[in-house]
């Protein structure tokens, strides 16, 4: 049936849960899990310790000498089984760690039990109510409880499972008793001598499942917000390497923004090393692995904090984007962003100069090209590997711009598009008329006045 098999899908989709977790997380959770195993074997002192001044306060009810054996032989052991639990969970290596966690939570459940029967012999008068009706039962939720310590359904299963044991164990014995009565009236079940095996077989039982559920629907819920938690993690750190900080969290709040391809004003940034075919010959692999690196850190940073967005590394080229994957609602900030993302980049490649000669190290020069326009944004590529990026005829102006740095020996060169949507300021040299390689209309082009 539809239900049944919905209610199969939930079961199985809980305490499955584990299966989406990747090997690293799944380690992590091993650590906590033995952490939280840890601290519920502590906490059992502290049970140990209540169970110990329960068993003092009902001293004057005990009137045989084997009902003090029973008692305080059940709490001996159980702090033997604590001590010894805690011995195996404490050393760095052990087969029985995991094993040790349902042979104590068995042990605990048999102790229960024995003093249950105990309490029976010595005061029951032989009366099978006793067993069904016994407030020691309630004693049974506190190995249930210690499960919460650990994400592990197993456990809670286990504890359970031993519960309905020794619970149906008692009703059997309450019924093949041959004095035991069966009858429908509560007040004689609740204050009498009478069963009610309906209630006695269901009720208890229920509300056992009951919080098993919820326990296990615990773990599960603190199990899918740590993958949530993790994968969010994950995403933020793979995005933080190519946006900006405050992108970053836009993207997050909406990953979609990411999969939707469309046409959309953008300002496209390129940079490249003047004269690195020959620089990087002087230089070893290692070495330069290293300059790239330290030069790439250093871009970057002031990139992001122009919130440009980093479309890719071509060797020792960058290509940047502004206003992507969201243009900005401010008409021209996204142009003004690069343009100050561009003299970052220059100040800073000054700054690191001055550290390099003084190092005995050449000087490093780069050319800045910058054009707006609209281009296509979006996820490209195939299934095995999809890249963000923007293609289109801006994208090989900014470039062909960068190109240009060379011939009109400029540093940072803009397009009028760009140049106009910063507001035409005065201080920037203009070079009419340019013909860029591959392009058949001449552009005009400014670059910033020393």
């Amino acid at each position: 049936m539809p239900m049944f098999r919905s209610i199969r899908n939930a079961i199985h989709s809980v305490y499955c849960i584990r299966d989406q977790f990747p090997r690293y997380m799944s380690e992590l959770l091993s650590e906590e899990e033995a952490m939280g195993a840890l601290f519920a074997v502590r906490f059992r002192y502290v049970i140990g310790i209540a169970l110990f001044a329960s068993a003092l306060a009902n001293l004057s009810n005990i009137d045989t000498i084997w009902g003090y054996l029973v008692n305080f032989i059940a709490i001996g052991i159980y702090f033997i089984n604590t001590f010894l639990h805690l011995h195996i969970l404490k050393k760095h290596s052990s087969n029985w760690k995991t094993k040790y966690d349902y042979i104590s939570l068995f042990v605990d459940n048999v102790l229960i039990t024995m003093t249950i029967l105990n309490w029976y012999w010595i005061k029951g008068n032989g009366n099978p109510n006793f067993l069904v009706k016994t407030p020691l039962l309630i004693f049974y939720l506190l190995p249930l409880s210690l499960c919460l310590f650990q994400y592990r359904f197993s456990l809670v299963v286990f504890s359970f499972v031993c519960f309905l044991l020794s619970y149906y164990s008692f009703i059997a014995a309450a019924l093949l008793d041959p004095d035991a009565i069966v009858s429908l009236d509560w007040f004689s079940y609740v204050l009498g001598d009478e069963i009610i095996l309906l209630d006695a077989l269901v009720s208890k039982p229920v509300i056992y499942l009951i919080l098993v559920f919820a326990i296990s629907y615990g773990i599960f819920r603190s199990l899918r917000m740590l993958l949530k938690f993790a994968a969010s993690e994950t995403q933020k750190t793979t995005l933080s390497r190519y946006f900006s900080p405050d992108l970053v969290s836009e993207i997050v709040s909406d990953p979609e923004v990411l999969g939707k391809g469309k046409r959309q004003q953008v300002t496209v940034l390129f940079s490249d090393i003047r004269g690195f075919t020959q620089f990087s010959e002087l230089l070893d692999p290692e070495e330069l692995s290293i300059f790239l690196t330290e030069f790439r850190r250093r871009m970057v940073r002031v990139i992001f904090q122009n919130k440009g967005s980093l479309d890719k590394f071509i060797g020792d080229a960058v290509m940047v984007t502004f206003g992507t994957p969201l243009p900005s609602e401010i008409p021209g900030e996204d142009s003004r962003n690069a343009v100050s993302a561009a003299k970052s980049m220059l100040e800073e490649l000054k700054n690191w100069n001055e550290e390099r000669k003084s190092l005995g190290q050449v000087e490093i020069r780069i050319g800045i090209g910058i054009h707006s326009g609209e281009v296509f944004c979006g996820s490209i590529g195939s299934e095995e590997r999809m890249e963000y990026t923007v293609i289109g005829d801006t994208v090989n102006t900014a470039s062909r711009i960068e190109s240009a740095c060379k011939e009109l020996h400029s540093s940072l060169l803009i397009s009028e598009v760009v140049w106009s949507e910063i507001g035409k300021p005065n201080e920037w040299e203009r070079f009419e008329g340019i013909l860029l390689p591959g392009r058949e209309q001449k552009i005009n082009l400014y670059a910033i006045q020393p």
